[in-house]
């Protein structure tokens, strides 16, 4: 068994298992301890295993996955003789209050979309992605596991639409108080929920994600002061991001321009529109002489 740790955030565990070896006997899945993980998430990405729960055996593979909450028995066999890789997302007691659906352990379809989450997942751990997108790309796939992605069909009492309501307020105004590294955890103790339930309250209320709001006032304080000389290297870390070149990216992305000739332009330098690429390769003419 090869662990990779992709992230760890606090509150929030997220490990790559590979298995090796043919297994064929069971061994327990240990969550975490009794005062630290409340929720595991494992999600297969290429083999299969069988999970013993509850008096029985289901087969998983990366079509399904499964969930078990703090203080469920479980067990695991990998059937197969080609590598078991898998995901495991572990959510602490500080992150999750509660195990959402069922109680019990339970094992979950993964349709296309939610494949794509998963990986998308592992690729920002690996690309070096903040923790607040990590973090929220996390909470966003267990609600979509659960049943989360969309907001309910039926009909929502108007008390429960404005407390929704006020939730995202509050999260908008604690992200806009806050300084610009606070990760979704902090967020969302500010605001008085999980970071399970902000996340699903926000996108069902705005229709945007709380990264992608975040990402946008980001970018906005960052205009704000391309008019002065501070380097593009001390405004990414002074507004959380990775590093210059994961400014320029997020940038460009909600902006439409690269923070240079956006600087150029607040500066009212030539450098101000960028040119097209077919623009930037033609040759000017030169003036006719006098």
């Amino acid at each position: 068994m090869r662990r990779t740790r992709l992230a760890q955030l606090g509150g929030l565990r997220i490990t790559e298992l590979a298995c090796f070896e043919d297994h064929r006997s069971f061994r327990a899945v240990v969550t975490g301890e009794p005062d630290e993980a409340v929720l595991l998430v494992s999600l297969i990405r290429s083999g299969c295993m069988v999970l013993r729960a509850g008096g029985r055996e289901e087969f998983v593979d990366p079509t399904t996955g499964f969930l078990l909450c703090r203080g469920d028995d479980a067990a695991v066999a990998h059937l197969a003789r080609r590598p078991d890789l898998s995901t495991v997302v572990q959510f602490h007691q500080d992150v999750h209050g509660e195990c959402p659906g069922a109680s019990g352990p339970q094992v979950l379809p993964v349709d296309a979309g939610l494949d794509l989450a998963h990986r998308g997942l592992v690729a920002a751990c690996r690309a070096g992605a903040d923790s607040f997108e990590v973090a929220e790309r996390a909470n966003r796939l267990l609600a979509g596991l659960v049943g989360g992605r969309e907001p309910a069909a039926r009909p929502r009492r108007a008390a429960t639409v404005a407390a929704h309501r006020r939730l995202v307020h509050q999260a908008c105004a604690a992200l806009i108080d806050g300084p610009p590294t606070a990760g979704l955890e902090e967020i969302s103790r500010l605001v008085g929920c999980s970071p399970f339930h902000l996340s699903r309250v926000f996108r069902a209320v705005t229709g945007r994600t709380l990264t992608g709001y975040r990402n946008q006032l980001r970018v906005r304080a960052v205009v704000e002061e391309l008019g002065g000389a501070r380097p593009l290297r001390e405004l990414a870390a002074k507004y959380g991001f990775a590093d210059q070149a994961h400014l320029t990216r997020v940038f460009r992305r909600h902006a439409g321009e690269l923070p240079k000739v956006v600087r150029a332009a607040l500066r009212g330098t030539t450098a101000a529109p960028a040119r097209t690429e077919q623009e930037s390769s033609t040759p000017r003419t030169p003036p006719p002489p006098k």
